[in-house]
């Protein structure tokens, strides 16, 4: 499970005032624990028929679609998109982040 610090949220949580999530012209990745970025892949372990997902909507769809109630939070970060998925019984808690994020952070 993927899970972030407080202070890393704070960090990057204004409230938003759009509605879109995704992005185009960004790649998506999921941020870590540890604020690093790892590919949206990395998630195979704990969700085996993942597919080739490559974004914040087609998770969602995918978890949907399996019965699965999923939450989610747009989070703005000063440049670039920021979007917590959660799935409650699936144990999963994930940020999905754009490259921009990553590279504002200086992680990926």
């Amino acid at each position: 499970m993927i899970k972030v610090s407080a202070t890393l949220l704070i960090a990057l949580i204004i409230p938003m005032l759009g509605t879109g999530i995704a992005l185009a012209d960004s790649e998506w990745l999921l941020m870590s624990r540890h604020g690093e970025c790892v590919e949206i892949a990395s998630l195979i372990r704990k969700v085996p028929d993942l597919g080739a997902i490559r974004d914040p909507d087609a998770f969602i769809k995918l978890m949907r679609d399996k019965g699965h109630q999923v939450g989610v939070q747009i989070l703005p970060a000063p440049s670039g998109k920021v979007v917590e998925i959660k799935v409650p019984d699936r144990d999963l808690s994930l940020l999905f982040v754009t490259s921009e994020v990553c590279r504002q952070s200086g992680v990926r």
